[in-house]
């Protein structure tokens, strides 16, 4: 014999509402679950440090500056950034670039949406170099002794009026100005100043007829 059982209508409102609720509770787990791995990920998009060689840069908020020695190549550098953990970093420091404009660098934090713009500024020291290379009073070149330069000139020329061509290092100044009439009669000091403006080098020449 075959069993026919009908059900209710109360009966099937209470089946139908259980599977509701059911089905909506494990749906708003889901949803819970989901939110709570996106509220996991780090929003930290910051740079720790940042170094090219063995120079530091200075972190000042949003700005970095990095100082280098005197006569480095500031178009062919590569740096090392320490960002937040699982954050990353474009362009990638540690490519080769030029440095001779500040560069722009945006870190990314682990919830991709999170991000932090630093500029890099490099420049380079100046120069404490302050020497006189090579000093010439027309065909005659001077003997360099230290801070000492001798010029022995033929019979002849009126020293009293003398022009000198001197080279000194690069980006330096000196003074007074050997290019200038200069009276030779007695020892003329010369100050070659470096590019830094505070070391000097002060020269003592002598001419001798």
């Amino acid at each position: 014999p075959v069993i026919v059982a009908a059900l209710s209508p109360n009966f099937q409102d209470k089946i139908f509402a259980s599977l509701f609720f059911y089905t909506s509770t494990v749906t708003v787990y889901i949803f819970s679950c989901t939110k709570k791995e996106e509220l996991k990920k780090s929003n930290k998009a910051l740079i720790n440090s940042f170094k090219i060689g063995s120079d530091e840069g200075v972190i000042t908020d949003k700005s970095i500056k990095v100082n280098l020695p005197f006569g480095t190549d500031i178009t062919k550098l590569k740096a090392v950034a320490t960002i937040s953990p699982k954050a990353s970093i474009s362009p990638e420091p540690t490519q080769s670039r030029d440095y001779t404009s500040p560069k722009n660098f945006t870190v990314t934090a682990e919830n991709g949406t999170t991000k932090t713009k630093y500029k890099v500024t490099v420049t380079k020291a100046k120069s404490n170099q302050a020497l006189i290379t090579s000093f010439k009073i027309g065909s005659d070149e001077g003997v360099i002794t230290d801070q000492s330069i001798k010029v022995n000139l033929p019979f002849g020329p009126d020293i009293t009026k003398l022009k000198a061509v001197a080279t000194i290092s690069p980006k330096a100044s000196i003074s007074p100005d050997p290019s200038k009439d200069i009276n030779y009669t007695s020892d003329v000091k010369f100050t070659v100043t470096a590019e830094n403006g505070t070391t000097k080098t002060i020269y003592t020449v002598t001419v001798e007829v």
